[in-house]
């Protein structure tokens, strides 16, 4: 029998409205009334099966843009694949490799992990497996419970932020630190105080600090109830990371400056982090991610998820792929809070609802655009 092929890659590059200014150290992921670039891929096989994937770009977070993931798909990365057996996960990458190399990052890791992410949907949809059980994992693990990403810069309106998070169903929490640091201590003791006890309060500083900065308020961090500090230094200074955790009481997480395994290896090898933050956008795929998280097994450290307001496809297939190591949250996969996504998904409250995202055992990550929507949401 021949092995089922990529027969061709479809690239759909959209819109999607933003309706919750969204601001970070090192940018913002849109304004409301605005609109936030997302890129769908649709890669068929041989017997014309599909599997959909996403790639989520953002200049403020990497060099990526709309148009630049799109035309890197269709130019470079998707001829390269055709022909390719969809399940050769391995020389999937290796043919983006040549066709687009690495540098002090996996190489257009956003434009790759769309077409990772789709594969891998394709994959599981021909066995009639949901993607976490063709991954190994199990159905019976089905819910992961998502972090809510706290926009508020000053307490009282962190406050009610939380309050009325927690009446939606969310138990967890995220906030932006280092956007207003002369805040931060004070907006985490009311992100915690109004969270209470049981939950998991992660502070996110996007490389916004300098290193006599967070020196001076790591501790009060620490103090003020917050679990991790994610990123807090500029991405390409791992030497200052060193520096920060000889007289560090909080345990410590990096982001942009993990964009492959070797990335994470070295950081997790000198004891420099505490946990593996699982991003498949930022690290090219599920495949290269699934190589993270071996790493992060073999160091005995613990995972986290995010995401970059990504759509429900992606939150979907993240989540599938943490549940296979038993991660059952916090998530701060966002999308839902900053981006209108109705039309695409009009199934979502199905999956996502009491703060968590509720997967079924559909083959495959689970969901897919509507393609009546992607047209009308189609970038000019």
């Amino acid at each position: 029998m021949k092995p089922r092929t990529i027969e061709r890659i479809d690239v759909f590059p959209t819109r999607l409205p933003v309706v919750k200014t969204f601001q970070f150290a090192s940018g913002s992921a849109g304004t409301a009334g605005g609109t936030a670039p997302h890129v769908f891929v649709r890669v068929t096989d041989s017997q014309g099966e599909c599997g959909w994937g996403e790639g989520r770009p953002h200049a403020a977070w990497s060099y990526e843009t709309l148009e630049s993931v799109t035309s890197t798909i269709r130019g470079y990365l998707g001829p390269a694949l055709i022909g390719l057996p969809i399940t050769d996960r391995w020389g999937l990458h290796q043919r983006m490799h040549q066709a687009i190399g690495r540098g002090p990052s996996p190489g257009m890791p956003v434009a790759k992990a769309a077409l990772d992410m789709a594969l891998h949907d394709l994959c599981a949809r021909v066995c009639g497996m949901s993607l976490r059980s063709y991954l190994g994992g199990s159905d019976a693990r089905a819910t992961v419970h998502l972090s809510y990403t706290v926009t508020a810069h000053d307490a009282t309106a962190a406050m009610d932020e939380v309050a009325e998070a927690r009446q939606t169903g969310y138990r967890h929490f995220n906030f932006k630190a280092a956007v207003a640091p002369a805040t931060d201590v004070a907006v985490a003791r009311a992100v915690r105080e109004a969270a209470g006890p049981e939950a998991f309060v992660w502070a996110d500083a996007n490389q916004g600090f300098r290193l006599p900065e967070v020196r001076r308020i790591v501790n009060d961090l620490a103090g003020a109830g917050v679990d991790v500090l994610e990123q807090p230094l500029a991405a390409d200074t791992l030497h200052v990371m060193r520096q920060l955790r000889q007289a560090c009481s909080l345990p410590l997480a990096v982001d942009e400056a993990s964009v492959g395994p070797a990335d994470f290896f070295a950081y997790a090898a000198e004891g420099l982090v505490d946990y593996l933050v699982v991003k498949i956008t930022r690290s090219a795929g599920i495949w290269p991610s699934l190589q993270q998280i071996g790493t992060a097994e073999a160091a005995g450290l613990p995972l986290l998820v995010s995401g970059l307001t990504d759509s429900l496809l992606t939150k979907a297939a993240v989540c599938q792929l943490a549940l296979v190591y038993g991660f059952d949250g916090p998530a701060a996969l966002n999308g839902t809070q900053f981006i209108d996504e109705s039309a695409l998904f009009p199934d979502k409250a199905c999956i996502e609802f009491d703060g968590a995202v509720h997967l079924g055992t559909q083959p495959g990550i689970g969901v897919a655009p509507d393609s009546d929507a992607l047209a009308r949401l189609a970038a000019a």
